[in-house]
């Protein structure tokens, strides 16, 4: 019996296809769901949340999947509160991974935060857009993140130092009295005016 021309060749283009088709089925979906489009100032630690949405094909939401949030390697970019340009996390019952704490770079522009999802062979990707922006102004809840550093925060911590060593001082002071709180003040000029008392004569033995 003889083989049909172009059989063989139709095989093999079903074992490759195979792979596609159930790398199509089994993706997962990877939705932006806080933070796109987001215009941040530089030079700032931001607490400004990004977040994503992983779910099945079927839009179920995928639990534990591992969530990789990357920064670009140069130009307007920034880096994780570990000092890193990536970040990992896992997705909550709600399939929701969040992050955040981000210091931006001084390179005003805009860039993209790549986000690559995978769980047990499956594996799904998104963009977040971000501008970094000169004109951008600091949200409250940047001022109220304890990492915040406002550009003028030098004279402040040189005002808190000298407050700092101050009260060091004054409690190195109170140690040397016994424990109780010590007020040094100057002692005040005493003048004592001069004084001629009354004459006495003394006879002794001739």
């Amino acid at each position: 019996m003889r083989a049909t021309p172009g059989v063989p060749c139709l095989r093999w283009a079903v074992w490759l296809l195979i792979p596609v088709l159930t790398w199509g089925q089994d993706s997962l979906r990877v939705e932006v769901r806080e933070g796109a489009g987001a215009v941040v100032p530089r030079q700032t630690f931001s607490s400004r949340r990004f977040t994503v949405v992983v779910s099945d094909d079927t839009g179920k939401p995928v639990q534990g999947a591992t969530v990789h949030f990357r920064l670009p390697a140069e130009g307007a970019t920034g880096s994780f509160a570990s000092g890193l340009r990536t970040e990992s996390t896992v997705t909550d019952a709600r399939g929701q991974a969040t992050v955040y704490g981000i210091q931006w770079g001084g390179i005003s522009g805009r860039l993209e935060i790549e986000v690559v999802v995978t769980q047990a062979g499956r594996q799904g990707r998104a963009r977040i857009p971000v501008e970094i922006s000169s004109h951008a102004t600091v949200s409250r809840e940047d001022r109220t993140n304890p990492a915040f550093k406002a550009p003028s925060s030098g004279k402040k911590w040189l005002v808190v130092a000298l407050i700092g060593a101050g009260a060091a001082a004054g409690a190195a002071m109170a140690g040397k009295g016994g424990g109780q709180p010590v007020s040094y003040a100057p002692p005040a000029a005493v003048i004592v005016p001069p004084s001629i008392g009354a004459p006495t004569i003394t006879v002794g033995k001739p």
